[in-house]
């Protein structure tokens, strides 16, 4: 497993929304860029119809310095589990254009795999033996991850752990993270026929840990940065054809290389925030049966990183 760190973790914060290729400086993620390397930007590319996701202009100063460095960005997700026009390469890659992932409006082009293209990765832990990861963040060995941070319904808040374990999960890997074969009377059924369209009965508990472990296998040796925007903070996912108005205002970005602080660090950060939701906790007031603690204690635990950080203003 990867080893705890000794030090507490570094995550960067600027209140300036236009400041992510500063933060991207300061916060030394830079380091993670190598000449002629290929560096997956991972992001969600929004559900059509929905407005909250990040914009080609919030990430593009980050794309264009890691060119300027000498890598090769490109933004990349896999296809979803559930039908729609991201359920698959050729609409996804449309809906990518069409909300502009482009390189000429983003600073990259978008690549997403077929469901045939992926890596089997070993993580030999609690609920996977090994994970399926789309083959274009596979292959590449720096990633930086940009995440919009908001609420959901299955995790209690999209984080940089929920972008990279689910995100980065084939249409497979998706499904088996839902599942909780355990307690499913389809499960025989859905083996037989290996088919992929099956209930999605997990409890936020079970897929929260599923998850983690995807990330692990997603992380694997690369060099990852994470860069978590807390704008838009809509209280579901950027998934839905819609979005909801922001639970809180804009806070602003922070980095790190430290997944688990960098998501402790925005949910503390939106709930120290006044906004439309009642209660210390927004993301339990909003999803009373989720505890979205087990995400971040699980990913502790098998040393993806760790709950406590400091903040750094920048």
């Amino acid at each position: 497993m990867i080893q705890y760190r000794l030090k507490m973790s570094k995550v960067f914060f600027t209140a300036d929304l236009n400041g992510a290729k500063k933060l991207f400086e300061a916060s030394g993620l830079i380091g993670t860029i190598m000449p002629n390397d290929p560096v997956a930007l991972k992001i969600h590319f929004g559900e059509p119809g929905n407005t909250a996701y990040l914009k080609p202009a919030q990430v593009k100063p980050v794309a264009d310095r890691i060119t300027e460095l000498g890598g090769k960005p490109f933004f990349t997700d896999c296809n979803t589990l559930y039908r729609g026009r991201r359920s698959n390469t050729k609409e996804h890659l449309g809906v990518a254009v069409e909300h502009g992932f482009t390189k000429d409006l983003a600073g990259a082009d978008a690549i997403i795999p077929e469901e045939t293209d992926f890596e089997t990765v070993e993580v030999n832990l609690k609920h996977f033996k090994k994970v399926f990861i789309g083959g274009t963040a596979a292959r590449a060995r720096s990633m930086i991850v940009l995440t919009h941070f908001k609420g959901h319904e299955l995790t209690g808040f999209g984080g940089a752990l929920k972008n990279v374990g689910m995100g980065l999960g084939t249409r497979q890997g998706k499904l088996k993270m839902h599942q909780d074969c355990l307690h499913c009377p389809e499960a025989k059924t859905c083996r037989k026929n290996q088919t992929i369209d099956a209930c999605w009965i997990g409890s936020p508990a079970l897929v929260q840990e599923k998850i983690v472990e995807y990330v692990y296998g997603a992380v694997k040796g690369k060099k990852v940065g994470y860069i978590s925007y807390i704008t838009s903070v809509s209280p579901a996912c950027d998934c839905y054809d819609h979005a909801d108005e922001p639970i809180v205002p804009d806070i602003g970005i922070l980095a790190s290389d430290d997944p688990v602080a960098i998501d402790q660090a925005c949910a503390d950060l939106v709930n120290q925030t006044a906004g439309r939701i009642a209660g210390k906790d927004k993301f339990r007031s909003l999803y009373p049966n989720v505890d979205w603690n087990i995400q971040l204690n699980y990913a502790e635990q098998i040393g993806l990183g760790q709950r406590k950080y400091q903040l750094i203003s920048i």
